[in-house]
C-alpha cells in the first residue's frame, strides 16, 4: 500500500473564455470539485487500481465532509483529522485558454499540522510513503510532515517526494530544503523546482546534482515528457501531442502513475512512459481530475 500525505482541498476552478483582464471583467466556465495535491495523487493511485491510504486534514465543515466521502467513493482509505476551529482548504484555481493555470490557495486545515497527526500504525503498514512538499514548506505544517518521514524511516519505509511549488522553494533556499528533508528514495520535482533545488540550467544537469539527494530522480517536463536517472540508467520519455484543457492535476497524476507502475515492479522506462501518459491524458481534462 503506497500511503499519501499532503493537501486536501476543494478546487473552485475557472475556465476563462480570454486573459484575465486586470481591473475588469473576463469570461468563464466555473466548477466546484474535490482537489488538493496530494488527494489527487491518492485518488490516480486508487484509480489504476493500486491499494492507497491518504492522510490528511480538513475542517469540520460541509467542504470537509464532501471530500471525506468523496475519497471513500475513490477507494482511498482516508485518515482524515477534522480541525475543529479552522475551515477545510480551498483552491482558486485561474486556467487561461492555452490550458495554464495559476493557484490561490487558502489552505485552511492543511496549513496547521502537528505530530500526533499522523498515524505510526498506518505508514508501518504501508510499502510507500510520497509527501507532497507543500506540507513541507510551510512552517506550521512542517512538524507533522517530518513527523511522517521520521516514521516512515523507522519503519524502513521507502520515502517519495514532491517538491511541489517552485516559488517557495525559491523562498527557502535549497540548503534548507535539503537540511530538512534529507535523502529520499524518489524525488518527483518539475523542471523548474529542478532549477531552484540545483542552480542548473538544464535538467540533464539538474538530474545529475538531484542524485545526490534521492535514488531515482524523475523530473516533469511538460509538453517535453519525463527525463528519470537512478544511477543505473538514464531515460526520457517524450510526451504525445496533446490540446491541454487545464494543467492543473497533471503533475499528480503523473506521479501516481509512475509510483504506482515502479512499485508494481516495472522498470524505470515504463513506469516513465505511464507516467506521461496519464499526466497527459489529466491535462487533456476541463476537471483537475
Amino acid at each position: 500500500m503506497i500511503t499519501v500525505l499532503g493537501d486536501i482541498a476543494m478546487d473552485i476552478v475557472s475556465l476563462l473564455s480570454a486573459p484575465l483582464a486586470r481591473g475588469s471583467d473576463a469570461g468563464a466556465s466555473i466548477r466546484v470539485m474535490p482537489g488538493g495535491s496530494a488527494a489527487n495523487v491518492a485518488v490516480w493511485i486508487a484509480r489504476l487500481g493500486g491499494a492507497v491510504a491518504f492522510i490528511g486534514r480538513v475542517g469540520d465543515d460541509p467542504f470537509g465532509r464532501t471530500l471525506a466521502d468523496d475519497l471513500a467513493r475513490e477507494g482511498v482509505v482516508a485518515a482524515l483529522i477534522t480541525d475543529p476551529a479552522r475551515p477545510t482548504g480551498v483552491i482558486q484555481v485561474l486556467v487561461e485558454p492555452d490550458g495554464e493555470r495559476t493557484m490561490v490557495p487558502d489552505r485552511g486545515a492543511n496549513a496547521h499540522w502537528d505530530e500526533g497527526d499522523v498515524p505510526e500504525d498506518l505508514i508501518a503498514a504501508s510499502n510507500q510513503l510520497h509527501v507532497v512538499g507543500y506540507a513541507l514548506l510551510d512552517a506550521a505544517s512542517q512538524p507533522g510532515a517530518l513527523r511522517a518521514m521520521a516514521l516512515a524511516r523507522k519503519h524502513s519505509v521507502p520515502i517519495s517526494l514532491d517538491p511541489s511549488s517552485h516559488a517557495p522553494l525559491h523562498a527557502l533556499g535549497p540548503d534548507e530544503f535539503w537540511s530538512l528533508v534529507g535523502h529520499v528514495d524518489i524525488l518527483l520535482p518539475n523542471r523548474r523546482e529542478a532549477t531552484v533545488l540545483t542552480g542548473q540550467p538544464t535538467p540533464e544537469a539538474a538530474l545529475d546534482a538531484l542524485r545526490a539527494h534521492a535514488d531515482l530522480v524523475a523530473i516533469k517536463l511538460d509538453r517535453d515528457g519525463c527525463l528519470a536517472g537512478d544511477g543505473r540508467q538514464r531515460v526520457h520519455a517524450p510526451a504525445p501531442r496533446i490540446a491541454v484543457a487545464n494543467a492543473t492535476g497533471a503533475g499528480d497524476a503523473f506521479n501516481a502513475a509512475f509510483l504506482h507502475n515502479w512499485r508494481d515492479g516495472l522498470g524505470l522506462e515504463a513506469a516513465c512512459r505511464r507516467a506521461v501518459a496519464l499526466g497527459s491524458y489529466a491535462a487533456t481534462l476541463p476537471t483537475s481530475r
